[in-house]
């Protein structure tokens, strides 16, 4: 999990909705214990007492006080995990469940579909002889003039 970066509240040691008059007492407790003349061995004093000063600053101030608020809203939103990696299927039936596969089942029924009326149309285009093989009524005709085979209508 990853570190939250510390805010002003967390530098001065106090709570969010804290009172300036608590603010102020929390900044003047940190500044007498981390003053670079009271630790003069210590070389981040200076850097420490800077934070301090930048965050009573901040917090002491009612519109970068309210922005800081902001800051911290937004950073806690972005701050969400990500959603786990979906898992590696382990076999075939993984892979072809209906239940997570139904777009590729829908993607070869249509193309089943598309090529079964292809193959139709290029049946019948193919083929018109058939039509031709059935007796019709001009049959019939021409089988009048030749007494030899009789023609029978259809039923």
């Amino acid at each position: 999990m990853a570190e939250t970066m510390p805010t002003y509240y967390d530098l001065l040691q106090v709570e969010r909705d804290a009172t300036p008059e608590r603010v102020r007492a929390a900044y003047r407790k940190l500044a007498q214990k981390y003053h670079p003349d009271k630790m003069p061995d210590n070389v981040n004093a200076v850097r420490a007492m800077a934070a301090i000063n930048a965050a009573y600053e901040v917090l002491s101030d009612g519109q970068r006080r309210a922005e800081h608020d902001l800051w911290i809203r937004r950073a806690g939103r972005t701050a969400a995990p990500l959603p786990c990696a979906p898992e590696v299927p382990k076999d075939l039936w993984d892979v072809l469940h209906p239940a997570t596969s139904w777009p590729w089942y829908l993607l070869f029924g249509t193309f089943v579909v598309a090529f079964g009326t292809v193959a139709t149309a290029v049946y019948l285009t193919a083929m018109p002889a058939r039509a031709a093989s059935v007796p019709s009524a001009d049959s019939c005709r021409a089988a009048i003039t030749a007494p030899t085979q009789p023609c029978r209508p259809r039923s």
